[in-house]
């Protein structure tokens, strides 16, 4: 009986360590994989975050772009509202003249003739330099909104481009 309970206890010993050395080989199977998991996951962390303050810098740097490119345009309307500005100032303070000089060329004038053909050329001189004005006013109009826009055009174009393209992970 003793060779038996000696036996059935090797047997024991010899299946408990069986047990243990199985329980230790998936301890390490499982601790092998927690570490692959927890690597492979860290590393599509790291490439998310990478991918997403990418992105996030693209934008800053588009909106930054955006942004200048409408100050650029601001810039441009500024100075041609100046420039138109001053176009209407001198273009009145030389109808102001030339109506001066016609009153003074009506008090001087002798007969209701010479009233009359200073009227009609007076008339007349007002009626074209009010066209032409009015033409340069919009020649000078036109220019600047081509100006302007071409600014903000640009950027357009870039952001749709940048818009367009996929995105990269």
């Amino acid at each position: 009986m003793v060779a038996k309970k000696t036996t059935a206890t090797a047997a024991t010993t010899e299946a408990a360590e069986t047990v243990e050395t199985m329980v230790k080989a998936g301890q390490e199977a499982a601790q092998q994989t927690y570490e692959k998991a927890v690597s492979f996951t860290q590393e599509n962390v790291d490439k998310a975050a990478k991918a997403f303050m990418g992105g996030y810098d693209e934008f800053a740097t588009l909106g930054k772009g955006n942004y200048d490119a409408y100050v650029a345009s601001m810039n441009v309307l500024v100075k041609a509202f100046e420039d138109m500005g001053k176009e209407v100032f001198t273009f009145t303070q030389g109808s102001l003249e030339n109506s001066v000089k016609v009153g003074n060329d009506l008090m001087a004038a002798k007969t209701l003739n010479q009233v009359v053909d200073v009227q009609n050329t007076y008339a007349k001189s007002v009626f074209d330099s009010a066209l032409a004005e009015s033409t340069k006013l919009s020649e000078m109009s036109i220019k600047t909104a081509n100006d302007a826009i071409a600014p903000i055009q640009e950027r357009v174009n870039v952001t749709v481009e940048k818009m367009s393209k996929p995105v990269v992970a």
